[in-house]
C-alpha cells in the first residue's frame, strides 16, 4: 500500500525544533519590545521593596538623613528595590543570585547629601540640616571611613558634588571614593550564615547568664515563716541578700518583694483572692523558688495605666499591664525558678522593664479556650532566658515585645494560639523546644526583627509550624509534621538549612516578594506539596532532598531539576502519571523555556541541584516519631548547665 511520502522530522529534530520556539521565538516576542532608553526616576523610599533595617530600628532611625539609602531598579524584577546603608546593597548587586533572579541593575539611585551641610555627631549619626534629594550613584562621589556609623554598620555617605564631598571627608577625616572604586570593593552581607555563627555564643552567654541568676539560691536564710507567720511581714522584715524560706502549706497573697532577696518555698502555695497579680516584684535581683502560685485576677490589661509618648505606649497598655501570678516591674536580673502555675485566667509570668531575668521549669495552665486567657511568660523590654518550662493552654506560651536577645530554649507548649510569639524582638534564639496543638502557629515571629535564630524545635498539627517574618535569620534542625504549611521562608536575606518538614499539608511556602534568602538541605517527605510559592521572582533553592523528585517511570533516578511549584513536577512524588508527563518531550520543552526566560517563571521555585536521598536522617526519624506518638513520644532535652 503506498502511503506517501513521511514528511516527519526525526525525533531529536522535532525536540529541536520545539526548543527553538519556546527558548527563542516565543521570548522575543513577548520580551523583544524595545524598553524606552530614558533611566526610570527614583521613587519615594517608601514604595521600595527595602532590605537592611528591621522594623523596630527604622522607627528609632526615623530620620530620613541618617542611613544613607539605595534604590535600584533590575531589568527582570517589577518591584524596585531598597536598601538601607550603601554596604547591603553592594554586597547584593555584586551577588550572582541577584542577576539570576532580578537580572542587572538598569539604574541605581543613592541619596545625595550635596547641600545637606552633613555632620557626624559624637553617636555616629549623620545629621543634616535637609532631608537629602536622589542622585544616580555613577554620576555621585562617595566618603568613607569618616567614622559616620548606622544601624547596619559604616556609613558610607553619597555626594553629587564633589566639592561637598571633600569638604565633609576634611571634616571628619574621611576619604572621597568614586562609584567605579567602590564597586570593585568586597561587601560582605549580614546574612543568616552569620547569626549561624553566633549560636553556639549565645547558647553558651545563655548558660553563664543563668549560672549567674542561679547563685541567688545561695543566699544566708534569714527566717523560715510558717503557716501562722504572716508572709508579708517575713518579707518587710528580711534582711538584703537573705533567703526567706517559706514551709509547706497556703498562704495569703497579695504580696510584694520590694528589696533583694529570695523567697524559697517547695511545697508552699500563695493564694491570690482572684483580683490582681499575686506576688509583684520591683526590686533588681530577687528569687522566687519553689512556690506554688494560684488566685491569678482576670484582668489582661489595666484601664487606669498612664500611656507613655512612645511610639509603642499603646502597646504596653494593651499587653504590658495584666494580671500575672507574678509580676516584675522595673526589676533587673528577677530569678523565677521551679514554681506551679495551675490555672491562670491572666499571665503566669509578667515582666515588664525588667531586663536579665531568667525564667526554668515553670509550669503554667491557662483557660482551655485562649479567647479567655493571656500569655504563659510576656516580656516586654525585658531581655530573658525562658527555659526548661511547660506553658499548657492559654493565648500564647511566651509573648516578647522589645525583648533584643531573649533566649527561649528547651520548653513545651501545647494547646495555645501561639507556642513562641516575638513582636519587635530581635536576636533572639528559639531553640529545642516542642509544641502542639497550637490553633495559629508555633513560632510565630512578627514585625520584621532582624538576626532570628530558630533552631532544633519540633512543631507538630498547628496552622503554621514556622512561621518568619524580618531579615537575616537563621532556621534550621527543625522538624514540622501534621501542619497545614510546615514553615514559611518569608524572612529575607536568611538561611534556612538541615529543617524537616513531613507530612503536611504544604511542606514550605515563601511569600516574600525579595528572594535572597538560602534554601539548602532541608528534608521534604510525605507531604501533600512539597513547596508553594507567592506572586514574586524565581525562587532558586539549592541542593535539598524533594521525596521521589528524582524518581522516573522505569524506576532509574533521573538527573534533573526540579521545580516544586510545577502542577506536574510538584505532583511526582504523588503520582506516577505525573512522573510519566514530566519524562515527555514537550514538558522538557516547557521546563527550558521557563529557565531561559525570567518573565515566564514568577511565582516559582526551582532547585536546580535536588539530592537523592535524606541529609538529615536522625531529624527525619525524629519528626516521624512525633508524627505517630505526638509529644509524648520525643521527649524534652533539659538544659545543660549544672546549678
Amino acid at each position: 500500500m503506498n502511503r506517501g511520502m513521511d514528511w516527519r522530522l526525526p525525533r531529536r529534530w522535532q525536540v529541536g525544533l520545539m526548543l527553538f520556539v519556546l527558548v527563542v521565538v516565543i521570548p522575543a516576542a513577548l520580551f523583544g519590545i524595545p524598553v524606552d532608553s530614558a533611566a526610570p526616576e527614583p521613587v519615594p523610599f517608601e514604595d521600595t521593596r527595602a532590605i537592611g533595617v528591621a522594623s523596630a530600628e527604622e522607627v528609632a532611625a526615623d530620620d530620613t538623613a541618617a542611613i544613607p539609602r539605595v534604590q535600584v531598579f533590575y531589568s527582570q524584577y517589577q518591584y524596585v528595590i531598597g536598601y538601607y546603608g550603601l554596604p547591603t546593597a553592594l554586597a547584593a548587586i555584586t551577588e550572582p543570585a541577584t542577576r539570576q533572579q532580578y537580572g542587572h541593575p538598569l539604574v541605581t539611585y543613592v541619596t545625595d547629601y550635596s547641600s545637606t551641610t552633613p555632620s557626624v555627631g559624637d553617636d555616629g549619626r549623620i545629621d543634616t540640616e535637609r532631608y537629602p534629594a536622589w542622585t544616580a550613584a555613577s554620576d555621585a562621589v562617595f566618603v568613607v571611613d569618616s567614622g559616620a556609623t548606622t544601624p547596619v554598620g559604616e556609613a558610607i555617605v553619597p555626594f553629587s558634588d564633589r566639592d561637598d564631598a571633600t569638604a565633609f571627608a576634611d571634616d571628619t577625616g574621611g576619604r572621597v571614593v568614586s562609584w567605579t572604586t567602590l564597586s570593585e570593593q568586597s561587601f560582605e552581607a549580614d546574612d543568616g550564615a552569620v547569626v549561624r555563627d553566633r549560636v553556639s555564643e549565645q547558647r553558651a552567654d545563655a548558660d553563664a547568664w543563668v549560672a549567674n541568676r542561679t547563685e541567688l539560691l545561695d543566699r544566708e536564710r534569714s527566717v523560715i515563716v510558717g503557716s501562722d507567720d504572716d508572709l508579708q511581714t517575713a518579707i518587710d522584715d528580711a534582711p538584703n541578700g537573705t533567703t526567706v524560706a517559706v514551709a509547706p502549706g497556703q498562704y495569703p497573697g497579695s504580696i510584694e518583694i520590694d528589696h533583694p532577696i529570695t523567697l524559697r518555698g517547695p511545697g508552699a502555695t500563695i493564694a491570690g483572692d482572684g483580683e490582681g497579680s499575686v506576688i509583684s516584684v520591683t526590686a533588681d535581683r530577687v528569687a522566687i523558688q519553689g512556690v506554688t502560685v494560684t488566685g491569678v485576677g482576670n484582668q489582661t490589661r489595666n484601664p487606669d495605666a498612664v500611656a507613655g509618648d512612645t511610639w509603642d505606649a499603646n502597646i504596653e497598655l494593651g499587653y504590658g499591664h495584666g494580671d500575672a501570678a507574678i509580676k516584675a516591674t522595673g526589676a533587673n536580673d528577677t530569678l523565677i525558678a521551679d514554681v506551679t502555675v495551675p490555672h491562670t485566667p491572666a499571665n503566669g509570668v509578667l515582666l515588664r522593664r525588667s531586663p536579665g531575668g531568667v525564667v526554668t521549669n515553670l509550669s503554667v495552665a491557662g483557660p482551655e479556650d485562649w479567647h479567655d486567657g493571656f500569655m504563659g511568660v510576656i516580656a516586654m523590654y525585658s531581655p530573658t532566658v525562658i527555659e526548661d518550662s511547660a506553658v499548657t493552654d492559654g493565648r500564647d506560651g511566651v509573648y516578647l515585645h522589645r525583648s533584643d536577645g531573649t533566649v527561649i530554649r528547651n520548653n513545651t507548649f501545647r494547646e495555645n494560639r501561639y507556642g513562641v510569639h516575638l513582636m519587635y524582638s530581635s536576636e533572639t534564639l528559639v531553640a529545642n523546644n516542642r509544641m502542639a496543638g497550637q490553633e495559629y502557629g508555633g513560632i510565630t515571629v512578627m514585625t520584621d526583627p532582624t538576626r532570628t535564630a530558630i533552631v532544633g524545635n519540633l512543631v507538630r498539627n498547628t496552622a503554621t509550624g514556622i512561621s518568619t517574618s524580618g531579615s537575616n535569620a537563621y532556621i534550621a534542625h527543625n522538624g514540622v509534621t501534621d501542619s497545614r504549611i510546615g514553615i514559611t521562608t518569608t524572612a529575607i536575606n536568611s538561611l534556612y538549612e538541615h529543617n524537616v518538614v513531613r507530612h503536611n499539608n504544604q511542606g514550605m511556602r515563601t511569600g516574600s516578594v525579595v528572594a535572597t534568602s538560602k534554601v539548602t538541605g532541608n528534608d521534604f517527605i510525605a507531604n501533600d506539596r512539597h513547596a508553594g510559592a507567592s506572586a514574586g521572582p524565581l525562587r532558586v533553592w539549592r541542593g535539598n532532598h524533594w521525596e521521589d523528585a528524582l524518581a522516573t517511570p522505569s524506576g532509574r533516578t533521573a538527573e534533573r531539576a526540579y521545580m516544586p511549584t510545577d502542577p506536574v513536577d510538584g505532583q511526582r512524588h504523588r503520582s506516577m502519571a505525573r512522573r510519566t508527563v514530566a519524562a515527555s518531550p514537550v514538558y522538557q520543552g516547557l521546563r527550558e523555556l521557563t529557565g531561559a526566560s525570567p518573565g515566564l517563571r514568577s511565582g516559582s521555585i526551582l532547585d536546580p541541584d535536588p539530592v537523592e536521598a535524606s541529609q538529615n536522617q536522625d531529624l527525619v526519624e525524629t519528626t516521624e516519631t512525633l508524627h505517630t506518638d505526638g509529644l509524648a513520644g520525643v521527649p524534652a532535652t533539659p538544659s545543660p548547665p549544672d546549678r
